[in-house]
């Protein structure tokens, strides 16, 4: 069994590694002056798409490929394709008999087994010199995506983060292009994205009672490698399909059901209950794992917690997408966002490498560090109902968790000892922060890094300030396209879904007084793609956004490609980079 998943990586990676003009070979050559044929050879472990088949008339800018005459397709799958060999002739007379013109040839084609080669182009050059024809081929490098025919592209300046990534991706070789992405999950790692999966991890750890640092590490290992798995399956989907799984799993009702597993971890962890599986699953899985707890439930955690507790879409992650999506390339693709996931789980295998060390011993602190982790999975209850209801709401439940764990971790007990002092003082600070965000929720303050930014700025009686920026919404890329065009003001697009914590975030930003006095000199937009449908699907496709947030610009009718946001930025960040607008 080794030996075939050997052979077939090997035969994988060579496929990946193979010339492309020996996979995908056109050549052209003249039959009696009169008609030029273009002879497809195609290998025999590969296939072209035979609608993604165009040809067109440089010169006159003409597609001519609906006047040729193209052999029978075959069925494969759902699509029709041409494989093998195959001839398309072109009569001089559909070219006007021009003595010297220029075809263009688009195409796209997969392997059999699985993975696409990203779209291909060749120029052929045709030339009379006397009565012979000189022809010469060349392969076109596709360097920009394709743009929508009735929307302008401002190709100007550097190309977005994600864009650039995609590009480097589809032309860097795959060893440099994995380590690349290594290194982008070394950055993503020191950003929030990683944050929600700490307590889940430590609590597991914790869960196994004494354990030593190596079965930690191998819980940490298993635990990042599950993530990495569930990244991966989620992006191709995402690339494949149009749509993220994870905006699948943060419907209002799954999302209700997953807080209500951590709220049902919490009470456990309280001593309401006893929560353990049944003996006999785990005599089992200890007859599997040498008397050892077993993984079972540390891949279940891993593959959910990448899918539910940290959407986060940022530039290289988008990037990756994007490239999926235009050419198709599943193994390189797959491989970039499985390299790039586990890399951002490095300061989760840390913890695992720290086994006790790092993380409280059992024993007589075991109730504390129960009720401790408790209240986190109470946090993160809370912290996944903040995409489905609104912000103030939340900082009331924050609120109130916060009162709860002042009394029950003894804020208000006489401390006896230096260590009972410091975790006076700890939730004490907790207690008045707790304080300030149920303030915060009576005056309608929806930011909880600032409780009191309401009462503040009614102090504040600045017009400009007290004026607020509002959002065109549009439903459809008809409306869409009518409101960028009709625009005298440059358009800013934000897509945006309610359960996108990052979204969310990116609305505190807009209300920054700098930021929102910037605001006014746009035309604003909002696109609302909480729901997957299909207006929704194909705004998103137009212009190649696979998660919320995203921001497109617009300037007198032109897309303004360099200027694209993924994934959330700050308000200084964001002001800097809209001031040229």
């Amino acid at each position: 069994m080794f030996n075939k998943i050997i052979f077939f990586l090997f035969f994988s990676c060579s496929f990946l590694f193979a010339n492309i003009n020996n996979v995908f070979d056109i050549q052209a050559k003249m039959l009696d002056n009169i008609a030029l044929n273009l002879e497809f050879n195609i290998d025999k472990k590969a296939y072209l798409y035979s609608d993604k088949i165009k040809i067109k008339l440089l010169s006159q800018d003409k597609d001519i490929t609906e006047f040729l005459n193209f052999p029978q397709s075959k069925q494969y799958k759902n699509y029709q394709i041409y494989s093998g060999k195959f001839d398309v002739l072109i009569p001089l007379g559909l070219i006007n008999n021009l003595d010297e013109f220029s075809l263009r040839v688009d195409y796209l084609g997969c392997a059999y087994d699985g993975f696409c080669y990203e779209p291909l182009a060749k120029k052929i050059d045709v030339k009379k010199n006397a009565n012979i024809y000189e022809i010469s081929t060349s392969q076109i490098d596709l360097k920009q995506f394709s743009t929508p025919k009735d929307i302008k592209t401002d190709k100007s300046g550097n190309s977005s983060n994600h864009q650039n990534i995609a590009g480097n991706l589809s032309k860097n070789s795959v060893f440099v292009s994995l380590i690349t992405f290594f290194g982008y999950g070394l950055l993503l790692a020191l950003t929030p994205c990683i944050l929600p999966m700490i307590p889940i991890l430590s609590s597991i750890i914790v869960s196994k009672g004494d354990v030593g640092k190596k079965h930690s590490f191998i819980i940490s290992l298993v635990y990042v490698f599950s993530m990495s798995i569930a990244y991966t399956i989620a992006g191709v989907l995402a690339s494949l399909f149009g749509m993220g799984i994870q905006g699948i799993l943060q419907i209002p009702f799954v999302i209700i059901s997953f807080s209500l597993i951590f709220v049902f971890f919490a009470l456990s962890m309280f001593g309401v209950f006893k929560f353990q599986m049944p003996l006999f699953i785990q005599n089992f899985i200890n007859s599997k794992t040498e008397n050892k707890t077993g993984f079972f439930g540390v891949v279940i955690m891993g593959f959910l917690s990448a899918l539910i507790v940290g959407p986060c879409i940022a530039a290289p992650l988008a990037g990756a997408l994007l490239f999926i999506a235009q050419s198709g390339n599943i193994l390189l693709g797959g491989l970039a966002l499985f390299v790039m996931s586990f890399a951002m789980g490095i300061p989760l295998l840390l913890i695992g490498l720290g086994g006790k060390r790092f993380l409280p011993k059992p024993g007589i602190w075991m109730e504390e560090i129960n009720k401790l982790f408790g209240f986190i999975m109470l946090i993160m209850a809370a912290w996944m109902l903040s995409r489905i209801i609104n912000q103030n709401m939340t900082m009331l439940i924050y609120g109130v968790i916060g009162i709860f764990f002042t009394i029950f971790m003894g804020g208000f007990d006489r401390a006896k000892s230096t260590f009972m002092k410091f975790k006076k003082s700890i939730c004490i600070f907790v207690f008045i922060y707790s304080t300030l965000l149920i303030t915060g929720f009576a005056s309608g303050a929806t930011d909880v890094s600032k409780p009191l930014q309401n009462i503040i700025s009614q102090k504040n009686n600045n017009t400009m300030d007290n004026k607020e920026i509002s959002f065109k919404y549009a439903k459809n890329l008809k409306e869409l396209k009518d409101i960028i065009h009709s625009s005298k003001k440059p358009v800013m697009i934000d897509f945006w879904a309610t359960w996108c914590v990052n979204c969310k975030e990116l609305e505190n930003v807009f209300q920054d007084d700098e930021v929102k006095k910037k605001l006014f000199e746009f035309e604003l937009v909002k696109i609302d793609v909480t729901n997957s449908n299909n207006d929704n699907k194909e705004m998103m496709k137009e212009f190649a956004v696979y998660g919320p947030p995203a921001l497109i610009f617009f300037k007198d009718g032109v897309e303004l490609k360099n200027k694209q946001i993924v994934g959330f930025i700050t308000a200084k960040d964001f002001l800097q980079h809209i001031k040229e607008i």
